[in-house]
């Protein structure tokens, strides 16, 4: 078989998995969290933010409703609304870049 179910990140207290990928290697996995590493291009600096909400998911209409963040997601923050950059079901971290 190829692949595998998606991961389906939500929101809420964060809660990882790690799963045996190829080879034998490891994968973090985030299942819920409500953290995200923001970077502001404006100061050139990252910072920690809670997420409020899903603002506009151009994959899924419906994943705005559920709240499931996936990469290119747009989250409204503490400081504004931010991008996600990063892969939740597969890297272990939430990168997002601040957008204006």
């Amino acid at each position: 078989y190829l692949g595998d179910s998606p991961t389906l990140t939500g929101m809420g207290k964060t809660t990882r998995s790690i799963k045996r990928v190829r080879s034998g290697k490891l994968k973090d996995i985030i299942l819920r969290t409500d953290i995200v590493n923001v970077y502001d291009p404006s100061t050139k600096k990252c910072h920690k933010l809670k997420i409020e909400t899903v603002v506009e998911n151009k994959a899924n209409p419906n994943f705005v409703r559920r709240n499931i963040l996936t990469k290119g997601v747009i989250i409204k923050t503490e400081k504004g609304n931010a991008r996600v950059t990063s892969r939740p079901g597969q890297e272990g971290a939430i990168n997002a870049v601040l957008i204006k």
